[in-house]
């Protein structure tokens, strides 16, 4: 796993991804998954796997990034604000095919 600080966003690796399917003009989320289960820096009490709940509540509205659609993306996601207060929050994920964040991410993790 790698996490990645950028002082205003702590960004996970975390192997989570999710499952796409393009119909006609749409992209649809087939399936949202979670890794780590309930160890993992995205479990909340109350909402499960923080990643599943706010792509499975808002789906790609979520997304900060640009790539390809492709059966199998994996993502970067990063909660903004106090996950005590989670609908409060903000879930944001960045696919890792996203040539510019990949780059980012590089320099970050050498």
């Amino acid at each position: 796993m790698i996490k990645v600080d950028d002082g205003e966003m702590l960004w996970h690796n975390d192997g989570h991804s999710i499952s796409l399917r393009i119909n006609k003009s749409d992209v649809e989320i087939l399936e949202i998954l979670c890794p780590t289960g309930r160890a993992g820096e995205c479990h909340h009490e109350r909402v499960g796997c923080v990643v599943k709940y706010f792509i499975g509540r808002f789906g790609l509205d979520c997304n900060v990034g640009v790539c390809q659609a492709m059966p199998n993306l994996q993502i970067c996601w990063s909660l903004v604000g106090d996950p005590y207060e989670i609908d409060a929050c903000q879930l944001w994920f960045v696919p890792l095919e996203d040539e510019v964040f990949y780059a980012w991410l590089a320099t970050k993790t050498t």
